[in-house]
């Protein structure tokens, strides 16, 4: 009964803005000659009104006149798809809005009292509400919240505190075709039964695999217990679990994750492992399959110190201190009988790790909209991170030290502009020298928020410096995707020196297309890559530009969808100058933990 709902619910995102634009003339466009282009005009529509003014301010502003009052009670408050947290005066009474209400659960109140850490009885933290505001948000099943402050009448030393949230309409699913024999989709509920858990079907349907049936499960609970610990299990066949390898794998993974959801945690840790092997699902011959078979265990742990307050006074002092250990192991039971070249040398090895790290950090928020997503809030980071790390590592049975050290400084403008500056520096140890040595630089640029009309528009630049020296047993840098150039994924095209730029614009318009917001963007990437200092030729300059469109409604769900189109001047390795790309699961969060596990730069 529910799947048959959830179908209606999917038919009625087809057809409803259609029947809304019958009640909304004003919002859409009207072409009364034509039936047909007036059902597939009203598949179109813009948000009528002055667009709200963006928030642009530090997290614990709005809390600092009541520190230090005393928390009577914490209520909990639920608001339905009709209405919005920025502006919860406007109610949006569509079709759509209440087939959604009718089917979807909650998010119970128990399960949002476990994500509170300010509690009742205490003294009112203008850091720590914000910081709980933060880590709701953070809830894969919230779309937003907000934690208001209620005066108490004929009283000043007491308030109570109101945690309003929204949740995402957490039914989903997913077709992605890849015409004409590849067929991929999902079915999902991301709050079953609105107690935080996430359960996953994957299926993936292919002519020329055999068996032409792929499947992939997944199960997550968030805050296990209100240990915020979140604990996932999963199995794939489909190559969606750790899959380090070329070839098509299946997993079986169990994930256990605690962070540093708050500067005053104390523990965080972590425990993953996972057994993994390849499957000859497209029937190559044996010299040119590569069979293989290892599991990962990963184990961490860490703690905060450096707590304090200043004298006298409520308010924290907000520098901390984290130290953390990990062991991992990356054991290989089979590795491929066949000749490996390029990069795949370097996949297939048992690797052994055990490391320290030692960190300093001060982190706070600044509240903002349209970094990343389309007038959700969010959450941006500023402060500082410093991180020495040492340890060993095992690699071809080969036994290194290494010691690096990371720093990342973010600054976040009154404005809105939003800077971010890393540098790195690691080096490995053996035979009385110093071997796999990394030092890189990079600063990137968010623009404050530009509004032009009624629509919003934010770019952002990029740069970067690397150079790796005395190279022994790690890969050489590269400017595949994320690490150069968008889309650009060469196999053999590597180096030990490089720099990147990239310009990328976006603009958030109020037009809708089925309830989800569209943004125009345009990317142009620069990199130079080769074994000696690079310079400016035509030999060691590659680049890419790109223009496409994003569509994300935040009220679902799914990830940001994205088509795209890519035009390389210069390419390597039979790639094609021109593609299309279009991602149904784009997911594009601005990163924003305090702290992370210990890692080499080379190996995360």
């Amino acid at each position: 009964m529910r799947l048959m709902k959830c179908m209606l619910f999917l038919l009625l995102m087809m057809i409803g803005p259609a029947l809304e634009a019958q009640q909304q003339t004003d919002s859409t466009l009207q072409v009364k000659k034509s039936r047909i282009v007036r059902s597939f005009m009203g598949m179109i529509s813009h948000e009528e009104g002055e667009a709200p003014d963006p928030i642009n301010m530090r997290s614990e502003d709005l809390y600092r006149p009541y520190e230090g009052a005393i928390v009577r009670r914490i209520i909990i408050q639920h608001l339905g798809f009709e209405r919005i947290l920025t502006d919860t005066t406007q109610r949006f009474q569509t079709l759509i809005a209440q087939v959604a209400n009718g089917l979807h659960a909650d998010t119970r109140n128990f399960a949002i009292r476990q994500n509170l850490f300010v509690k009742e009885g205490r003294p009112l933290d203008a850091y720590g509400v914000a910081d709980n505001e933060r880590t709701l948000r953070t809830l894969p099943f919230v779309m937003d919240a907000r934690i208001y402050v209620k005066s108490i009448p004929y009283t000043t030393d007491s308030v109570d505190l109101v945690v309003v949230t929204r949740d995402v309409f957490s039914i989903g699913a997913s077709f992605e075709p890849d015409l004409p024999n590849r067929y991929q989709f999902s079915l999902e509920d991301n709050n079953l039964m609105g107690m935080g858990q996430r359960i996953r079907y994957g299926g993936l349907v292919q002519t020329n695999r055999n068996p032409h049936w792929g499947h992939e499960l997944f199960y997550q609970k968030t805050n296990l217990m209100g240990s915020f610990v979140d604990a996932t299990v999963g199995f794939t066949q489909t190559n969606s679990g750790p899959s380090i390898g070329r070839e098509n794998e299946t997993s079986y993974y169990l994930r256990l994750n605690r962070t540093l959801y708050h500067p005053l945690v104390r523990w965080a840790g972590g425990v993953e492992v996972s057994n993994n092997f390849s499957t000859n699902v497209f029937m190559k011959p044996d010299t040119a399959f590569a069979h293989y078979r290892y599991n990962l265990q990963d184990y961490w742990a860490g703690y905060s110190f450096g707590h304090s307050r200043h004298p006298g006074d409520l308010r924290q002092d907000r520098t901390r201190n984290f130290i953390a250990v990990r062991g991992f192991q990356q054991f290989f039971y089979h590795t491929p009988d066949i000749e490996l070249k390029g990069p795949d040398k370097f996949i297939y090895r048992t690797r052994v790790a055990l490391l320290g790290q030692l960190t300093f950090f001060r982190q706070d928020y600044y509240k903002t909209q349209y970094v990343v997503g389309f007038g959700r809030t969010e959450d941006i980071p500023y402060g500082y991170r410093f991180s020495l790390t040492a340890g060993w590592e095992k690699e071809l049975d080969i036994a290194r030290p290494y010691a690096g050290a990371e720093l990342y400084y973010n600054k976040v403008y009154r404005n809105g502009a939003i800077w971010t500056y890393t540098a790195k520096l690691a080096t490995y140890h053996h035979e009385g020298g110093l071997q796999d040595g990394l030092l890189s630089a990079g600063l990137k640029r968010y623009s404050r928020l530009y509004t032009i009309g009624r629509m919003k528009a934010r770019h952002q630049s990029e740069t970067s410096v690397a150079a790796l020296f005395n190279q022994r047993l790690k890969p050489g840098l590269d400017i595949r995707d994320g690490n150069g150039i968008t889309a650009f994924r060469p196999d053999s095209l590597s180096g030990t020196r490089k720099i990147t730029l990239s310009a990328e614009a976006v603009l958030f318009t109020y037009w809708k297309v089925l309830g989800f917001h569209l943004a125009p963007i345009i990317r142009v990437d620069l990199a130079l890559i080769n074994h000696t200092l690079p310079s400016v030729s035509t030999d060691n300059l590659y680049a890419g530009f790109s223009a496409g469109l994003r569509a994300r409604n935040e009220n679902l769900i799914f990830n940001t969808v994205e088509a795209r189109v890519f035009y390389f001047p210069k390419v390597t390795e039979r790639l094609s100058p021109v593609s299309f790309q279009f991602t149904t699961n784009l997911l594009i969060r601005y990163p924003t933990n305090l702290v992370s596990r210990p890692a080499t730069v080379f190996n995360p």
